[in-house]
C-alpha cells in the first residue's frame, strides 16, 4: 500500500481487530477513511460501539464508524467466541464510553457507496455479510477496489468447524458472493495457513506487558485474555493475532507469500459447510489462468484468489514489538 492509500476496514470488533486497528491508525502510509461494523465475534450493535471505543483510544476519533449487518442467511452452527474475546468482544475489561456514537442514519452500504473511490483498499476482518450486501446492491463497486480478507484455510483445517475458519463459517454465502466479485485484482486471502504461523511468543508478550505506550496500555490486558485460548491450534506457547497480520499484509503484501489459486466456498449445508476449498493440485496450478488448459480436470469452478501459503514470521514479530514499544507512530522503516 502506498503512502496515504485509502482504506476501508470492515470489522466485528474483537481483540485482534482492535490490535489491527491500532496498528493501522499509527501507520502513516494508511489513510483510514471509514470502519464498518459487522456481526461476528459479537452482535453488530456491540461491534459498532467497540470500534468507536478503539478508534478514539487510538487517537483516530475522526474516523467514522458505520453500523452494518448481522448474518441472517443460513450458516453452519457456530458459537460466539466468548472464551477468546469475552462477552463484550474486548475481554470484558472496564472501559469509558465513546465520545461519539456510530454514524446515525447511515449504514455500511452508505460508507461503501460514498467512500469507496477507485483505488480504495478494503480490509475484511470479520464475516463478509456487509461486503456481500454492498456488492449485491451495487453500493460496493468491486471493480475499482482491492480486497484483503482474514479468513479461510487452504490446508490448515478449521477453527470454528473441523474444516471451516470462523469468519467464513459465520456467513458462507456472503463469502461466496464476495470472492466471486470482479475485484480489480484477485483478492488476498490471509487464512489460518499463515495466521497460525505468524504468531506472538513470550518475547512479544513480555514487551507488551512492560511497555507504557498508549497502544500497550490498551492492548496488554486484552491480548493477555485472548492468549488464554486463541492459540489452541498453534505451536504450544504461541498466540495468533489473525487480524493484525491481515492488516500488515494489506499495507504491505511482502509480509506473506501467496499464490493465485482457484477457490470455492462450500455453501452446501453438509459437514464441510463454510470450508474454503482451494485447488492445490499440481495440474490445476499449472493450468490456472490458461485459456487452453484442455483437461477438464485441471480447471476449477471457483474464483482466482491470492492464497497466503507462507508468512514472514520474524518480520511480523519484530513489527509488533516496535509497534507496542515505540511512543511514536510507525514509520516506513518499522513496517
Amino acid at each position: 500500500m502506498r503512502t496515504s492509500a485509502r482504506l476501508i476496514v470492515d470489522s466485528d470488533g474483537g481483540i485482534d481487530d482492535a490490535t489491527a486497528l491500532w496498528w493501522l491508525c499509527r501507520n502513516p502510509d494508511v489513510d483510514l477513511v471509514a470502519v464498518t461494523a459487522v456481526g461476528g465475534s459479537v452482535p453488530v450493535a456491540q461491534a459498532a460501539i467497540n470500534l468507536r471505543f478503539i478508534l478514539e483510544a487510538a487517537g483516530a476519533g475522526h474516523v467514522p464508524v458505520f453500523p452494518g449487518r448481522d448474518q441472517t442467511a443460513p450458516a453452519p452452527p457456530t458459537r460466539r467466541p466468548v472464551m477468546i474475546h469475552g462477552h463484550d468482544g474486548l475481554a470484558d475489561l472496564a472501559r469509558t464510553r465513546p465520545v461519539h456514537a456510530p454514524e446515525a442514519g447511515k449504514s455500511a452500504l452508505d460508507a461503501f457507496d460514498e467512500l469507496c473511490q477507485p483505488g480504495t483498499s478494503v480490509l475484511a476482518l470479520g464475516p463478509m455479510t456487509n461486503l456481500a450486501a454492498g456488492i449485491t446492491s451495487g453500493a460496493l463497486r468491486a471493480d475499482g477496489a482491492t480486497l484483503t480478507f482474514m479468513g479461510g484455510s487452504a490446508r490448515a483445517g478449521g477453527n470454528a468447524r473441523p474444516t471451516a475458519e470462523a469468519n467464513i463459517a459465520h456467513d458462507p454465502s456472503a463469502a461466496d458472493v464476495v470472492i466471486r466479485a470482479s475485484w480489480s485484482a484477485p483478492p488476498r486471502m490471509v487464512g489460518l495457513d499463515v495466521t497460525h504461523r505468524a504468531t506472538l511468543t513470550k518475547r512479544e508478550f513480555d514487551d507488551l506487558a512492560t511497555s507504557r505506550t498508549p497502544a500497550a496500555k490498551f492492548l496488554a490486558g486484552r491480548l493477555a485474555y485472548y492468549s488464554r485460548h486463541a492459540g489452541m491450534l498453534c505451536v504450544p506457547g504461541e498466540t495468533p493475532c489473525h487480524d493484525l497480520f491481515a492488516a500488515m499484509v494489506c499495507a504491505d503484501p511482502t509480509y506473506f507469500e501467496a499464490e493465485v489459486l482457484d477457490l470455492q466456498v462450500d455453501t452446501g449445508g453438509g459437514a464441510a459447510w463454510g470450508t474454503t476449498v482451494v485447488d492445490l493440485r499440481p495440474v490445476a496450478r499449472r493450468a490456472h489462468g490458461s485459456a487452453s488448459a484442455g483437461d477438464g480436470n485441471a480447471t476449477g469452478e471457483g474464483a482466482a484468489v491470492q492464497v497466503g501459503l507462507d508468512a514472514d514470521v520474524d518480520r511480523f514479530r519484530a513489527t509488533f514489538r516496535s509497534f507496542v514499544t515505540s511512543p511514536l507512530p510507525n514509520t516506513k522503516g518499522t513496517n
